[in-house]
């Protein structure tokens, strides 16, 4: 099924978790991402994940008009650097990174009309 591109995204899922005593720390390193990303071309929206997960795991939700634009985000210094000092401050082999096209059903609703 065609969905209208203005209804269309790309979601990108990371989780981890902090070696102890490293919490706070991760949690603030993915805001500072977070925030970055406001300035990135197709970026839409961003989440903090605190809690909730069965395995403990803290992470973020980034929303993009793209994966492209995903990606272009993605491989910019600041984020290489931000997640390089991420990468030694979790558990080794507790990141997990997804990815989804997603459709947002009012949006679609809309353009049909």
């Amino acid at each position: 099924m065609e969905h209208p591109a203005e209804a269309t995204f790309y979601i990108r899922i990371s989780l981890m978790n902090a070696k102890p005593g490293s919490e706070e720390l991760v949690a603030g390193l993915m805001d500072n991402l977070l925030k970055s990303f406001i300035d990135e071309t197709g970026y839409v929206r961003g989440y903090a994940l605190l809690g909730g997960d069965p395995q403990g795991r803290i992470g973020r939700i980034t929303v993009w008009q793209s994966e492209e634009d995903a990606d272009h985000a993605a491989n910019t210094q600041h984020v290489l650097t931000v997640r390089a000092e991420i990468m030694q401050r979790i558990e080794e082999d507790s990141h997990v990174e997804r990815s989804y096209t997603a459709i947002d059903p009012e949006l679609a609703k809309a353009s049909a009309s």
